[in-house]
């Protein structure tokens, strides 16, 4: 699996409603970054990875995917509960129609991937939340996607559950070099995730900076508590407070 770009040039986005949802967005996703989109609700960052996925088109402006190999993690994990967790997970890969041994093949390694291999012949409703989620992740990584979505998948969860997939992600990234775009509201999610954090100002939508992360691909719990850390940390939540002022 290898990454893909992501571009959007001017893209400016209004709804039927007239509600402006985006104003001259210019963005570029490099092969192989993880990049997080923070900001405050309403200020389209999920709008953005609906643009990237297909799912709208833009009023103005241009997007340019890199790949049609793309998945999508939403805030909830959408598993159908009259399915085991094999069966949710190899949905994407019937929807493509690939043979039946290799769509097994995929997600005894996707379940295997996320932590769920001891799992695969339960329902949804015997799973914890973060099981779910996880599940969630498996499906998606069937299709061995070139550009990932993620839309505060874990916004839900208590805080311990949250930073072991912040792990699990990370981990998944670091081996299948897949380009990351990860939605949050969380300043400390963003940071310990991302290589690049871009900020959001308030609607309409636009971007008003950006913040390489300095921390490298391998990260555990003494980054979060480090004083590089806490630094990057107060200077985007100093950005986010004076756009909002």
């Amino acid at each position: 699996m290898s990454g893909a770009t992501l571009e959007f040039d001017d893209v400016g986005m209004r709804f039927p409603n007239g509600t402006v949802a985006l104003d001259h967005v210019d963005l570029t996703i490099s092969p192989g970054e993880f990049v997080a989109l923070l900001g405050p609700s309403g200020c389209g960052k999920s709008t953005l990875l609906r643009l990237a996925s297909g799912l709208d088109s833009a009023s103005s402006g241009r997007t340019v995917v890199g790949t049609q190999n793309v998945g999508y993690v939403f805030q909830d994990a959408t598993l159908l509960p009259w399915l085991t967790v094999a069966r949710n997970v190899a949905l994407f890969g019937e929807l493509e129609r690939l043979p039946r041994a290799e769509i097994e093949r995929r997600v005894s390694t996707s379940l295997e991937l996320v932590g769920l291999a001891s799992f695969a012949e339960h329902l949804p409703h015997q799973l914890s939340g973060g099981m779910r989620m996880r599940a969630s992740l498996a499906r998606s990584l069937v299709n061995n996607p070139s550009l990932f979505l993620f839309d505060e998948p874990f916004g839900a969860l208590d805080e311990f559950t949250r930073e072991k997939l912040n792990d699990d992600v990370r981990s998944l990234w670091r081996e299948e070099r897949f380009t990351g775009v990860f939605v949050t509201h969380s300043i400390a999610e963003a940071v310990y995730m991302a290589t690049r954090v871009v900020v959001m100002g308030a609607a309409p939508g636009r971007i008003i900076g950006e913040f390489a992360v300095p921390f490298g691909d391998h990260r555990d719990e003494h980054t979060r508590y480090s004083p590089e850390f806490a630094r990057l940390s107060s200077d985007i939540s100093d950005l986010l407070k004076g756009a909002m002022a």
